[in-house]
């Protein structure tokens, strides 16, 4: 009676972990039934599917060709009231199968509602396990680095300890006035998410209708920040990391709020400290006021006397106030520029001879040679 036993106890296990191996949440043995939501991570990218599902209700679904349509029928969102994931729809035997357009993230429960012709909508939560159980992400840094920011600030950047999770922040990122007041609607919504490669720095836009002179909005609203006014930044903790774990505690940092800046970047201003020939001592140049920080790594640059660009490290002093340039190979005597490109902007988006709009927000340069300012200097 005991081997008996065991052997039953075997069977079962060996056919709980075929399951498992195949979908997490899934029934093994059964055939017959109504349609169920399952993990899938036998898949190169697990993937959500509804299985079992009716011949019945198949027939009416292989008519669905558009992804507008798909997601009216099997839906995927981070949470209940979010846009749904974007990904591929297939059918796979009595099998429809959601692959997400980015890999889960591990940790991240997903809501998932497959509502078929004439019948009740099955809904289901699925999720990938962490791999990691305990949060250690942080806010590493916030962009502007100075305590002051203007009135008309257009954007910030949020840096990471490590790399973040696909969802964006938005809904993460709040400003609070100087009352702790909750400021409506301060950032742009975009469609894009605007990250660096790796993930670890996120940049977050006012809505310029809101912070420039003289459009109606901001006689209904009011802007975003208001000169003479603290503002504080608050970054929620609920945030995930990469891990698919909130981050390891909020974030706050209060700024104080500047009169708007509406003049063009003057780099007549700027002060040059010129190195020596045959050395590597840097180039720095001192700004009258703050320069974007995202920018100045990739919009400044050096020409050398032949006119090829020069290979080197920038480095970006406190406040965005000082720029410094370090060649990777001995400078050569002679007169060499800064090459400044016109992407080139101030905390308020205002750029080298001209200031900000808000119907150029969106532009870029798009032409064969980007548009450029050479400032001259010499070494000796």
């Amino acid at each position: 009676m005991h081997v008996r036993k065991s052997a039953v106890l075997v069977a079962a296990l060996l056919l709980f972990t075929a399951c498992v191996g195949r979908y997490v949440g899934c029934d093994a043995g059964r055939k017959e039934g109504p349609a169920r939501i399952v993990l899938n991570t036998q898949t190169d990218r697990a993937t959500i599917d509804v299985v079992d599902v009716p011949e019945a209700q198949l027939s009416q679904l292989r008519g669905n060709n558009s992804k507008e349509a798909w997601t009216q029928v099997f839906r995927i969102a981070v949470a209940a009231d979010q846009p749904p994931m974007l990904g591929d729809y297939a059918f796979y035997g009595r099998s429809i199968r959601f692959t997400p357009m980015f890999p889960l993230d591990p940790g991240r429960q997903y809501h998932v509602t497959f509502v078929p012709a004439g019948a009740a909508p099955i809904t289901a939560t699925v999720g990938l396990p962490a791999t990691h159980t305990t949060p250690t992400t942080t806010v590493a840094q916030v962009f502007p680095s100075g305590d002051v920011i203007p009135e008309n600030q257009l954007r910030l950047y949020v840096h990471f300890s490590a790399p973040m999770g696909m969802k964006g922040g938005l809904d993460y990122v709040h400003l609070l006035d100087d009352q702790g007041q909750e400021v409506a609607d301060p950032f742009l919504p975009l469609d894009a998410e605007f990250w660096n490669d790796d993930r670890t720095r996120y940049t977050v836009f006012f809505d310029p209708g809101r912070q420039k002179r003289g459009i109606p909005v901001i006689e209904a609203m009011g802007r975003s920040l208001t000169e003479g006014k603290p503002v504080t930044l608050v970054v929620d903790a609920e945030w995930r990391d990469g891990n698919g774990l909130p981050l390891k505690e909020s974030y706050r940092r209060t700024f104080r709020v500047g009169p708007p800046d509406e003049r063009p970047i003057n780099h007549a201003a700027w002060q040059l400290m010129a190195p020596t020939a045959g050395t590597r001592t840097p180039l720095a140049v001192a700004f009258p006021e703050p320069l974007d920080h995202g920018l100045l790594l990739r919009a400044l640059g050096v020409q050398g006397a032949d006119g090829r660009p020069v290979a080197g490290d920038i480095t970006v002093g406190r406040g965005e106030l000082t720029w410094s340039f370090t060649p990777r190979e001995f400078w050569k005597a002679g007169a060499h520029n800064i090459v400044a490109f016109g992407m080139l902007e101030d905390l308020a988006g205002n750029r080298i001879g001209r200031a900000f709009e808000v119907d150029q927000f969106d532009r870029s340069d798009r032409s064969a040679e980007p548009e450029k300012t050479l400032i001259p200097f010499s070494v000796r």
